[in-house]
């Protein structure tokens, strides 16, 4: 007699292994997933504000031209401080007239001793403020500017100052103005590194 063999499939020994590893990988996979979950919490820290703002008080025309820098926030908190100026003419078409009248500047500006002493140019435009501009503290850049070239008389000028003051803090000078600011808190002064 004759012993009928039974024969074993072969596909069913092929999906066997295949099946098992794909079922263990998608176990491992959840469980990862499960173990690397990660949120995003935001954390509001409060943080002290400063208001600064410039004052101007100044004749029309020349002669008194007095222009200020305040931390005007009494509870607010130090701030560092650059200014720039831009100065224009224009006739009176309203075309641009050059500042500059055989080799001098046309315009004479008294600047202050905190301007002269206590700001260093950065070469990008701006002056930087060696001091904190600390709650309530003001600091005055400017009182008069004349006339020096009396041909001058019949055009128009502006004297225009901008300025920007954030948290008198090194890593946001290095961020926002991308200059270094090493910052004494006891005497309030502000070494620039251009």
């Amino acid at each position: 007699m004759k012993r009928l063999k039974q024969k074993k499939s072969k596909k069913f020994l092929l999906i066997t292994p295949v099946l098992t590893l794909v079922v263990v990988g998608a176990g491992l996979l959840i469980v990862y997933a499960l173990s690397h979950n990660s949120t995003v919490v935001t954390n509001n820290i409060p943080v002290g504000t400063g208001t600064v703002q410039i004052v101007d008080d100044s004749d029309l025309g020349f002669g008194k031209k007095e222009v200020s820098f305040v931390n005007s926030d009494a509870n607010g908190i130090p701030m560092l401080l650059r200014i720039g100026y831009s100065e224009t003419w224009k006739d009176g078409d309203n075309n641009a007239v050059s500042n500059v009248y055989n080799g001098n500047n046309v315009v004479t500006k008294t600047w202050t001793s905190a301007f002269t002493d206590d700001f260093v140019d950065g070469g990008d435009g701006w002056y930087y403020y060696e001091k904190l501009l600390n709650p309530s503290d003001s600091v005055k850049v400017i009182t008069a500017i004349a006339l020096a070239e009396p041909s001058y008389a019949a055009y128009d000028y502006d004297l225009n100052f901008r300025f920007e003051a954030i948290q008198a803090n090194s890593e946001a000078a290095t961020t926002l103005w991308s200059k270094t600011a090493t910052i004494n808190t006891e005497t309030s002064a502000v070494t620039w590194t251009f």
